[in-house]
């Protein structure tokens, strides 16, 4: 259409207690349009070209007023109008962000004073523990004396059986969690390929900090120009190109060992520190997924027939002979099978009980006999 449109120079006025919220809602009407306009422009460049090219070329829009200056007056005015409310949002979203980041490092600063107070609690638990005390030569000779009692409670104890009892307790302990365990320098897991030891450090570290090598037999971690952690033989050999380490939060070490020999369960990470039960170990079980097309099929196989004997119906095997027989019944109509008890058993064959047999239906018996159904008919009378 060749039509142009003539457009009013006068600024629309915003009607008296309009809300400017419903202002926005009413210009959100061309989003759709202008969205579309955009995405195929591909730059505020180009987008404003052919805005402006519109204009000179459908309406009077630079033609029609008498003051040539009235065109930039108007386009100024609302580039002002929306520059502000955009400078308003930017603001506002400024501070909100500013809120969030001094949120966000009060609890950053409360994490860490946590962290450094369950640290120096750990170390001051540590101290007590590993600290010596000095005795006089009487309280040594009854700690001695109190010793020796013990071993011989001990010992009159276990002739009398009372070790049965005391290895019956044990039994009943819950296995060790995570198949590992813990000590006052470190906790610890493991599968029987591999483990992890997460060894606490002080809070705040960074990982240029730390020291942790791993090699085939041995262990060392700790902080730089500080006593180190852990170090010393190992329980047993590891793969020191498959083993890394990582440091979790800022505070915690996570040490990922693969195990030389993947068949044994560690009964603790460095020699000399507590020992676990490893026949109290409960091993996961493995995954139906991680096995081989064909025995997976067998392990299912023997799954399926276990839950079936555990509900007292046919395993798979003698649903397979059923199907057989049923279509032998289907292709020889003439015998009757009313009274017939077969056994699915697998030694021995059914037994077929009926009405006296014509020729033809022994006939057929015998066939079944030939072609491999494992069930047989037996006919006369007194059976």
């Amino acid at each position: 259409l060749k039509h142009r449109s003539r457009t009013a120079t006068a600024a629309p006025s915003r009607r008296p207690g309009k809300p400017q919220a419903m202002e926005e809602a009413a210009d959100e009407r061309f989003d759709g349009l202008l969205l579309n306009v955009a995405g195929q422009a591909g730059s505020i460049d180009t987008i404003l070209d052919i805005f402006f090219g519109f204009l000179q070329r459908k309406t009077d829009f630079f033609t029609g007023g008498q003051d040539d200056k009235a065109a930039q007056d108007l386009v100024l005015k609302y580039y002002e109008k929306h520059r502000k409310i955009g400078q308003k949002r930017k603001q506002e979203q400024a501070e909100k962000n500013r809120i969030a980041d001094e949120e966000r490092k009060q609890k950053a600063e409360e994490k860490k004073r946590r962290d450094e107070e369950e640290y120096q609690q750990r170390q001051a638990e540590l101290a007590k523990k590993s600290k010596i005390e000095e005795v006089t030569d009487e309280e040594a000779a009854k700690i001695k004396a109190d010793k020796e009692k013990k071993v011989a409670e001990k010992d009159e104890a276990k002739a009398e059986g009372a070790e049965t009892k005391e290895e019956e307790e044990d039994n009943k302990e819950p296995p060790p969690l995570g198949n590992g365990g813990s000590t006052d320098k470190y906790t610890w897991t493991q599968t029987l390929t591999a483990l992890e030891v997460y060894v606490p450090v002080r809070p705040g570290m960074k990982a240029k900090q730390i020291v942790c090598d791993i090699g085939v037999d041995t262990l060392k971690c700790g902080i730089k120009g500080e006593p180190l952690i852990l170090q010393g033989k190992m329980h047993a050999k590891v793969k020191p190109d498959d083993c890394m380490w990582t440091l979790l939060d800022s505070k915690t070490v996570q040490i990922t060992l693969e195990k030389f020999d993947g068949m044994k369960w560690w009964t603790c990470v460095m020699q000399g520190d507590p020992e676990i039960d490893t026949k109290k170990i409960v091993p996961e079980n493995s995954k139906l997924s991680d096995l081989d097309g064909e025995t997976r099929m067998t392990v299912e196989k023997m799954m399926y027939d276990q839950r079936q004997k555990a509900l007292g119906k046919p395993t798979s095997e003698e649903e397979k002979q059923h199907d057989l027989l049923e279509k032998f019944k289907a292709a020889h109509p003439e015998m009757d099978f009313s009274k017939a008890k077969v056994n699915y058993g697998g030694g021995g064959a059914g037994n077929f009980n009926s009405v006296e047999p014509s020729s033809r239906m022994a006939r057929s018996a015998s066939r079944s006999r030939s072609e491999g159904f494992g069930a047989s008919a037996e006919h006369g009378s007194g059976r």
